[in-house]
């Protein structure tokens, strides 16, 4: 089976989990980050969980799921460790219409979750269609150690880029070339390798601007941290 792959917005979007464990777990914070509205059923719930929730006012159901508990919901997410539960959770919400995910079974889902490299906005997914969970963890410790911090630095500077572009440069295939002209220029090898000098240099060269018309002091001192 072939996936579609996209980012999807859940600003404001109702999420139920089903499950109170540390899959369940990981599943709230995440959509707790993507601003999700969420509701979790289940009979107990572990400690760590219950927390988050009370701190963020998630609403949780103490009890098994039943049908109806998927009324109105985007998506669901079946976490628990009893299988027929699952599928019967997959089958209400194809009659629902309501999105599913069952954590270990991707063939009655309707989609998966790749395991995800994320440094502040760059967000890099590793997918395997279900076939092997075990390569998608193993790839992603590799590239984790190629991707560091100082590509969500160079994304806060090209934000700050950017924004004031349009005002020094109407033509946009102008500015185009600009921000491709920012990468050939290894402006992430020398945030990687806090050469302040470097970087003020490649403003010059390319935007005809100093490095402070460019970025604040706090983004200077994180690449000094690095």
């Amino acid at each position: 089976m072939k996936y579609y792959p996209l980012n999807l917005n859940f600003k404001n979007r109702r999420c139920l989990i089903v499950g109170g464990g540390g899959v369940a777990y990981r599943k709230m914070k995440r959509l707790l980050a993507c601003s999700a509205i969420v509701t979790i059923v289940s009979p107990k719930f572990d400690s760590p969980l219950i927390e988050t929730a009370n701190k963020f006012d998630i609403e949780l159901i103490h009890r098994g799921v039943q049908s109806q508990d998927l009324d109105g919901f985007f998506m669901v997410f079946a976490t628990t460790s009893d299988s027929q539960i699952n599928e019967n959770i997959a089958e209400w919400a194809q009659q629902k219409n309501v999105l599913c995910n069952i954590a270990d079974n991707s063939d009655i889902s309707d989609f998966t979750l790749p395991s995800i490299i994320e440094q502040g906005d760059l967000i890099i997914t590793i997918s395997t269609n279900g076939k092997s969970p075990a390569l998608s963890k193993h790839l992603r410790k590799r590239l984790m150690s190629e991707f560091g911090e100082e590509y969500a630095i160079f994304l806060l500077i090209m934000e700050n880029i950017r924004n004031i572009m349009p005002e020094k440069i109407s033509r946009q295939d102008d500015r185009k070339k600009i921000y491709h002209e920012l990468i050939n220029r290894h402006l992430i090898d020398n945030i990687r390798k806090k050469n302040i000098e470097s970087i003020s240099q490649i403003f010059w060269d390319v935007l005809e601007c100093s490095i402070n018309e460019i970025i604040d002091p706090e983004i200077i001192d994180r690449i000094k941290a690095i």
